[in-house]
């Protein structure tokens, strides 16, 4: 028994380095091709995409806290941005926010999961995406408001209304809608990774337990390796 409960969470544990590191190796990345070509709405890719691999890590743990604990890794390992020469604001307010949409998400799916389960109408499933947004868009602001330094607040969103009205109105309708499509797509979005996971899943499955497990290790370490050296790398 006690070697099942063991066993349950180290995978627990794979999935979250696996998913987190996912997270972070997708923004540094596409962070770095973003910032390199002057894209100025790259505020309609963050969102969603942080809201796709939070799922993923809650669809294969089938734990709410599993989206917290990979907001916290994909966080921390921003935070080794801290490391380098530039200026604190463009680490710290990423990292911030990678957390608060991860309490954001974890608080509305505890509250709404009954309603999740049922799959209620449309209009529910939108209001959810909606609350998600907006949760963690009001702890972020919070956050300027009280916790940062007077030079951060002044160059933040709050520096001046339109700043203010393009995060919390336009950007929170645009990008709410884009995770209510997803949501309504979800079961299509997910079966191409479902599908390969069946793959490897039948690939390795003649071999020994032990053998498997330090391969899922590897892969999951590897994986938060790369992304520690990518955010160091293209930041």
């Amino acid at each position: 028994m006690a070697e099942k409960a063991a066993s349950k969470k180290g995978i627990f544990a794979l999935n979250i380095i696996l998913w987190g590191a996912l997270w972070g190796i997708f923004e540094a990345t596409l962070g770095y091709l973003l910032h390199s070509i002057s894209f100025g709405y790259s505020w309609l890719v963050w969102y969603p995409a942080a809201c796709f691999f939070m799922a993923n890590a809650y669809r294969k743990t089938g734990r709410v806290s599993s989206i917290v604990f990979v907001g916290l890794l994909s966080a921390g390992v921003k935070l080794f941005n801290l490391l380098l020469p530039g200026r604190i604001d463009r680490v710290l307010n990423p990292a911030v926010s990678i957390v608060f949409e991860a309490l954001s998400m974890a608080a509305v799916l505890l509250a709404a999961r009954r309603i999740v389960e049922q799959g209620k109408s449309p209009l529910v499933k939108a209001g959810i995406a909606l609350a998600m947004n907006t949760g963690w868009r009001l702890m972020y602001l919070l956050y300027l408001l009280f916790l940062v330094p007077d030079w951060m607040r002044e160059i933040s969103v709050l520096s001046s209304a339109e700043k203010f009205l393009s995060f919390f109105v336009t950007q929170n309708l645009v990008t709410g809608m884009l995770v209510f499509i997803g949501y309504l797509l979800k079961s299509r979005l997910f079966k191409p990774l479902e599908g390969l996971e069946h793959r490897i899943a039948k690939r390795f499955g003649a071999l020994p337990k032990r053998p498997v497990v330090f391969l899922q290790a590897g892969a999951a370490a590897i994986a938060l390796g790369t992304d520690i050296a990518l955010q160091l790398a293209l930041k």
